[in-house]
């Protein structure tokens, strides 16, 4: 069996709860609940003496940590349809317009949700690294292997899922917390609304409206007042969330989520990509060279007719056969001299600009230089399509915003710096 703690962080409670592990099972060891200070240094003194206690008394493999929804951003975004890696590419632009500093200040994680034919609904969450830093560094001190930083009321509604045994669920998740409620609309068991409100009368009136946007069953979990549960075709849980973050470190979640920084990140083995690199580097050898030999081709076919053509001058054209043969010659050196000469960085930049650009935008302005750096303005209707693009194509790298993206009347302006890939 494989021991996993679980940490659950809220406004002034710790939840802990130590999981032994096996294939079809998962055994409870220890759960608590911990008060926290509301002083930002004891606080932090009080979650690093709590996790050296644990790691003490249980020796757990690894620990999954979970935090409230005020720390995350959340957006949904309607994005075409494409694989997770392009899809994670394409957010690290689409998210410029929502989030209020740069993208590079979060770690973000996404689910999708099929939409009509070729396009998906993207729920984003975001967390700011240096909340993330905070944790993993509580971890460390405590010498804690972390498996992964996820939101507690996903955990929560996968433990609800999981106790219920309904594949699908259409209605509302009430998570109620120290400090506030999360509410979750699901239609079909897809997250379509998250929101996070302050405790209050005012709840129950939110409940309301968002069940008739949101039908069917209302869930509770937590410390939910009967008076409120009442007055809904409801069902209420009291489910530590730590139970469920230690459950998620060895089995997969409905909504996996996961905050952990990349460098943490543990890459299982997989021999197929090795496999794949192996016959993608014999077919970039031979494409070589192939190129090689051909230049080597042409460079020696280009000689050849130079010694004739000097040849050639040393002699007096006396006859009109002579002179044919003498321009025929001088055609041919002008053609392959052409040929060896069309590697004019920007027109072949500008050529793959062409191909790679999608048909409802257009350039306003293009400047290359000779080291091959681009840069290029103009509009489109949707730059993050246009930035998949050019990213589609091998004759470009490092593509970055040379300014804020600026929409209008439907339409966005770009401005792009990239370079030309070596060849």
């Amino acid at each position: 069996m494989r021991r996993i703690l679980g940490v659950s962080i809220d406004n002034g409670t710790l939840g802990a709860a130590v999981v032994d592990a096996g294939f079809r099972s998962a055994k409870t060891v220890k759960s608590e609940e911990v008060p926290l200070p509301a002083v930002s240094g004891e606080r932090a003194d009080a979650i690093i003496a709590a996790l050296k206690q644990w790691k003490n008394e249980y020796a757990p493999a690894g620990i999954v940590i979970g935090l409230p929804l005020k720390n995350f951003s959340h957006h949904l975004i309607d994005m075409p349809y494409m694989k997770k890696p392009d899809m994670a590419r394409a957010l690290q632009f689409e998210l410029e317009k929502y989030l209020p500093i740069a993208v590079d200040e979060y770690i973000f994680d996404f689910i999708t949700m099929p939409l009509e034919q070729g396009k998906v609904s993207t729920l984003v969450f975001s967390v700011k690294k240096e909340i993330v830093n905070e944790f993993v560094g509580y971890a460390k001190e405590a010498e804690l292997d972390i498996l992964s930083i996820r939101p507690n009321i996903f955990i929560s509604l996968n433990s609800i899922m999981d106790v219920t045994g309904e594949k699908t669920i259409s209605g509302l998740f009430v998570n109620m917390t120290d400090g506030a409620c999360e509410i979750v609309g699901l239609k079909n068991s897809m997250p379509c609304y998250v929101k996070g409100f302050p405790k209050g009368p005012a709840i129950t009136e939110e409940i309301e409206r968002l069940s008739t946007l949101y039908p069917g069953r209302v869930y509770f979990m937590g410390n939910a007042d009967p008076s409120v549960t009442g007055k809904f075709n409801s069902r209420k849980f009291e489910m530590p969330a730590a139970n469920g973050l230690a459950i998620s470190g060895v089995r997969k979640t409905r909504y996996p989520f996961n905050f952990l920084p990349s460098g943490l990140l543990r890459q299982k083995p997989d021999i197929y990509p090795f496999v794949i690199g192996g016959f993608a580097a014999a077919a970039l050898l031979l494409f070589l060279l192939t190129g090689v030999f051909g230049y080597y081709k042409d460079s020696r076919a280009l000689h050849s007719i130079e010694v004739q053509r000097a040849a050639l001058k040393t002699k007096e054209a006396g006859t009109l056969q002579e002179r044919m043969k003498r321009e025929a010659l001088l055609d041919d050196s002008r053609i392959l001299l052409n040929f060896l000469g069309r590697s004019n960085t920007a027109i072949k930049a500008l050529r793959e600009l062409s191909d790679a650009l999608p048909k409802d935008a257009w350039l306003v302005s293009f400047s290359a230089d000779e080291k091959g750096k681009i840069e290029i303005e103009g509009f489109t209707k949707k730059t993050t399509d246009l930035v998949m693009g050019i990213e589609k194509s091998t004759a470009f790298r490092n593509i970055s915003f040379a300014s804020p993206i600026v929409a209008k009347d439907g339409e966005e302006r770009f401005s792009l710096k990239l370079e030309v890939s070596e060849p």
